[in-house]
Formats: structure tokens, sequence, C-alpha cells
């Protein structure tokens, strides 16, 4: 958002329309001539000195507005430094000096005609010092050392050709004129001299001034001085070809000081627009790298010294094919070999200048190119936080959805058993004293097995909330596998051994070494699983064989292979790689009848690998082809042969029947393995 700016008080549109009726009836004057040429000639002074008095009367006002404002500014602006405070006395002092100065010549005329030099000299040429020490107090920004190279240089080549033109038409022959005495022929000098000075400082203004909020001020000052300059050197040529006489021409000097006295005005109305005078408090809107920004090689300002070098070649073709004074002609040729110098100055200070900002540029661009790949980057970075907070919402979605679906999975596995042990319990109290004692002790074995798979159950899913199945480390001893296997199957009921074709292919010399109880559990768990999706009348294969197997290092390693085979729906690839993860179970079995909680291959898992082996799964997802779950534990050695028959027989095992499923969420990519089956 810009500046906004406030508008001009009614103090300087007061200046103004004075300046402006002023200004008219001068010029109806200078154009009229009333009365005799005398009486013209006295009006004429007259009114130049009273111009001058309205132009020091506006910069009073202007010093008048600074003042009030130092007395009632917010502590929270701060105040304009006291040096440019006095910028407006200043510039009143000097155009005071020249209505002084004009008083006296007026006088002069009014008594005759006035004397060269004389005091109104004194205080034409006074006017000059204060005009100057009021434009260096002017606020100007600070430059870097290559600008004010430039700039000085720039500022070099338009006074030279300036001098050379002033030379040739005022300066020179001013010089040349021929005075009375030298004290007049220095004081002739004088005023081209000061006029070439005020010229140099308006440039200097004119280069170094940037702030938005004192162009009014600039502007209205410069074109003052421009016309005030003019003036002067009509004035002074004039003078020199003896045809000057009261005229329009003196319009341009109460025209130009009241200029300069309105710009003293705005000086004070640039301190209300947040005071950018005191370049502490930054206008709200303006870039930081303003004054850089200014600095560049390119600009309105870099044309400018170019703009005086034709006039000087045609002045220089002028009078060499003119001829004319030698010293004059002299002058204009030594101002064109220095002004080319310069030129040739300039081109050397743009080329080292434009190699420069090249080196800033390209720096600037690495660094920015730099900039940009690490905000690729850190893009990058986000997107793949973005991309795992996604992943870790869906995966809490799941999750979610995991665990209510898992309570409705143990709610029904935990009623089952408690609804067979209350079943025969309340068969043993309705019937109490009317039942033999076998048929009493068959039921009571019934509550009694319902109740350890009900705590088998518990545990399991107590022993995977804690993550500690395996925690303890494994008791390893030497023990044949179809034994262990045969007494497996024989804690399962009769009638579900009747309902199944259940075979055993496993050598009895083949042992393992390995803990009984995890053996137990894993066979409990896949044989349960078998049954449970299996249809009835169909085969449940147990096979084990010894198979070498070689570890990622290479080194050789016997291990018993363990199969259980079914015949069932088989498990679809898309969802093996998930089987043996926590609470998982397939697809349609979320909706179907066969319940289970998802515990029971994980739990096989974490206790094969507990015991160093392995456990994965063939299966083509075809019903009645069934699946084949493979787990390898660690061959025993010949010596430990004849310990391994010494297994317990299936009735001394405490292992109850456990009730598991185990099934995988989620779509994806199968990975079967390619093994060969037992």
């Amino acid at each position: 958002m810009g500046t906004r700016r406030r508008p001009l008080p009614r103090s300087f549109w007061y200046s103004v329309g004075i300046a402006v009726l002023f200004n008219s009836l001068f010029l109806a004057l200078v154009l009229i001539k009333p009365g005799t040429k005398h009486q013209f000639v006295v009006a004429d002074d007259m009114g130049q000195a009273l111009g001058w008095l309205l132009a020091t009367l506006f910069c009073f006002v202007g010093f008048e507005k600074l003042r009030q404002g130092r007395h009632t500014r917010s502590n929270t602006i701060p105040s304009i430094p006291m040096a440019q405070q006095w910028v407006p006395i200043l510039l009143a002092l000097g155009i005071f000096c020249q209505f002084i100065g004009q008083v006296i010549y007026t006088y002069y005329d009014m008594h005759g005609w006035p004397p060269f030099p004389s005091w109104a000299d004194a205080g034409y040429l006074s006017t000059f010092p204060f005009l100057l020490l009021g434009i260096l107090l002017l606020p100007s920004r600070p430059l870097s050392g290559a600008t004010r190279s430039r700039l000085l240089l720039d500022g070099f080549i338009i006074m030279t050709a300036v001098v050379t033109f002033s030379w040739y038409f005022i300066l020179g022959p001013t010089m040349l004129q021929g005075y009375e005495s030298s004290f007049a022929e220095v004081v002739g000098s004088t005023y081209p001299f000061f006029d070439l000075v005020l010229i140099y400082f308006m440039l200097l203004l004119w280069f170094r001034s940037s702030d938005p909020l004192l162009q009014p001020t600039v502007r209205l000052l410069l074109l003052g001085l421009t016309i005030v300059v003019i003036t002067d050197s009509i004035y002074a040529y004039l003078t020199l070809q003896n045809i000057y006489a009261n005229g329009l021409q003196d319009v341009g000097w109460p025209v130009g000081y009241m200029l300069i006295g309105l710009a003293a005005q705005c000086i004070s109305l640039a301190r209300d627009q947040q005071n950018i005078l005191s370049r502490t408090v930054p206008v709200e809107g303006e870039p930081a790298s303003q004054d850089a920004a200014f600095d560049a090689p390119l600009g309105k300002h870099s044309f400018l010294p170019y703009a005086f070098i034709p006039a000087v070649i045609v002045l220089s073709a002028y009078t060499w094919r003119t001829g004319g004074n030698g010293v004059l002609v002299q002058g204009v040729y030594l101002g064109g070999m220095v002004l080319i110098g310069l030129l040739l100055l300039r081109q050397f200070f743009a080329i080292r200048e434009t190699t420069f900002y090249n080196k800033e540029l390209r720096s600037t661009q690495e660094e920015l190119h730099h900039k940009n790949q690490a905000l690729s980057a850190a893009n990058k970075r986000l997107e793949e936080q973005a991309a795992q907070v996604a992943a870790a919402y869906e995966q809490q979605v799941r999750l979610n959805e995991l665990k209510d679906q898992f309570l409705l999975n143990v709610n029904h596995e935990l009623r089952t058993p408690l609804t067979a042990i209350y079943g025969y319990l309340e068969l043993l109290r309705e019937y109490h004293g009317q039942l033999d004692t076998t048929m009493q002790t068959n039921l009571l074995n019934q509550a009694v097995h319902g109740c350890e798979e009900l705590q088998h159950l518990v545990n399991n899913v107590l022993d995977t909330i804690r993550g500690d199945i395996a925690e303890k480390a494994p008791v390893f001893d030497f023990f044949s596998v179809a034994a262990i296997a045969s007494g497996v199957i024989d804690l399962f009921e009769p009638q579900k051994r009747l309902d199944y074709t259940i075979r055993l292919d496993i050598p009895d010399t083949l042992t393992v070494r390995a803990d009984k109880q995890y053996v137990q559990r894993i066979l409990l768990n896949l044989l349960s699983n078998a049954f449970k999706y299996s249809p009835k009348h169909s085969p449940v294969i147990i096979r084990a064989q010894l198979r070498d197997f070689f570890d990622a290092q290479g080194d050789h390693e016997s291990q018993v292979c363990i199969c259980v085979q079914d015949a069932g729906l088989g498990i679809p690839p898309s969802e093996i790689p998930l089987l043996f993860g926590k609470f998982v179970r397939l697809k349609r079995d979320l909706v179907g009848s066969v319940r289970g909680t998802g515990l029971g291959l994980y739990i096989n898992k974490q206790l094969v690998e507990a015991m160093g082996g392995s456990i994965w799964v063939e299966s083509s997802g075809i019903a009645g082809q069934g699946s084949r779950f493979y787990f390898t534990l660690h061959s025993a050695p010949l010596i430990a042969i004849n310990e391994a028959w010494k297994v317990p027989m299936a009735q001394d095992m405490v292992v109850p029947l456990v009730n598991t499923n185990l099934v995988p969420i989620g779509e994806q990519e199968a990975i079967v393995r390619s093994n060969e089956s037992a």
C-alpha cells in the first residue's frame, strides 16, 4: 500500500495565488510599459524588489510551519535534523539579499545611471552563498562509492559543456570586456561563475534526491533556480551586447525566486507526510531497497550527460567555421577535448560498473538457484511428511476398524467356551444325583476343557497386547516330531478327529531341537485353522522332512521342515503378505460364519522365530486346493535320537485347544513362497 498524501495546506495555496496574481500584474506592467521610460524603469525595479520580498515571506511561512510542527509532533515520529530545519531560513536570507541589492539598485536608477561595481552588487552576490548552503542542507540519501563516482563524473561532463558555452557567450566575453579596474573585472566575472556553481549544485540535487515525499520541493526548487540562471544568462548576454533594456526578461527573477519560496513551504509538507526527511522511519509501502534500485547503472539520470554533447559539437564546428576571438575559440576547443576525455573516462567506469553488476547478478542468480533447490528439497520433505501423515491417518482409521472388529471377534470367541461350560455345569446341577459316575466325570472333563480353552484364549490376547509372547527364552529339548504331532492330534475331541481324514507323513526317526510347549502350541493353532476352514471329511495332512538350508552368508544347515496341509477354501494370494500380522483376518471372514481373533498365526510366527526358525504359507486361493503352512526347526544330532523318543503321551500334555484364526487385512500384492511342497 502506497503512502497516502495529505492535501496541501491553505497557506500554500494562498501563496500560490499571491504569486500568480503578482506575476500576472508584473507581466502586464512590462508588456504595457506605462509612463515615461524613466518611470517604467523605476516601476520595473520596484516590481522586482516587491517580488523578491514576497518570495522572502514565502520562505518564512515555510519556516514557521516547520517550527510549529516541531512543537506539535507526535513522539512516535522522529524530528527533522536541526540543520535541515534551517533550509527555509537560508533560502529566505538569500532572496532577502537579492531584495536588498535590488532596493539599492532602484535607488541608483531613481537618481541616475547606477555605477558598477556598487553596493547593489554586494547584495546580489550575497544571495549565492545562502542559496548554495540551503541546497546542501536538503536531505539526500547515502550513495555507494561507485555511484558517487559516477554522479561526480556526470556532473563534471555537464559542467564542462555548460562552462564551454558560458566561456564563449558570457564568461569569456565578460573577462575580455575590459573593465575600468581589476576589481570591476572580478565582480563582473563572479556573476557567471556563481551561476555555473549554482548549476552544478542543481545537478547534485537532481541526482541525489530520490525521496518521493520530497519531489514537490525538489521540482519547485530546480524549476525556480533554472529560471533564475536562464534570466541571469540572458541579462549577461544582453549587457555584453550593450542592448539590455528593462522588459519581458525581468519577469524571470520574481517568478524564479517565488518558486523557491514555495519550495521552502513544501519542506514542511514532506515532514507532515510521515517525516520522510529523518530517514529513520520508512514510508509504508516503499521497498527497503529503494536506494539500491537508484544505484543501478541505467535510469533517467544516465542519459543526461550525453544530451549536452551534440550542442558542444555544434558549437565547436561553428567556431571552427566562423573563427572569431582566438581566446574564445581556443577555450571552446579546450572544453571539447576535456569533454571527450571525461566521456572516455565515463565509459571506462561504465564498463567496470557493468562488470560489477554482472558479477552481482550472477551471484544473485546462484544464490537464487541454491534457495530454489533448498525450497524444492523442503517442498519434497513436506510432501513426504504429508504422505506419511496421510498414511498414518489411514493406518489409524484402519486400526480403529480392526479394533472394533477384534472386539466383536473376541466377544464371540469368549462366549463360545463360556456357553459350553455353562451348559455342562447346568446339566450337572439339574441332574445331580441322577447321573452315574462316568457321565459326571465326562461332563466335568468337558467343562474343564472349556475352561482351559477360555484361559488359553485370554492368554493369547493378553500376550499379544503386552508383546511378550516369546519374551521368555524357549526351553530347548530333543524330541520326535511324529510323537509330538500324534500327541497334539489326540488333544482334539474324538468327533473332530472322526470328521476329518487326518494323516501323518513323518519319519519316526525325525527329531528336532526345540521347545516342546512352543511346538505343541504351533501345531494346535495350525490344525485348529485347518479344521475350521476345511469341509468335513476332507484330508488334513501333517508332513515333516529333513531339508538343507543356506543362510545369507552361504553357511549350510540342516533343518526340519514341518507342513500342515488342508483342502479348504485357500487364501487369496493378494492377502498372503499380511497373513501373519496382529489381529489380521481374511476379508471373506469379516462377514462370514467363521469366527476368530486373528492372533493364531501371529503367535505362531513369534514362537517359530524365537526358536530360530521361519514360517510361511503357500496357497493359490482356489477353493478345494487349500493351503500349506510351513515352519522350520533345528534338527537334532543323531546322538540325541534315543532321548527324543521319551515323549510324554497326549494325556500328559498340558496344552489346551486354541480356537484362533489368522487372516490379513488390506489390499496387498501376493508374495507366494515357491518352496517345493513337503
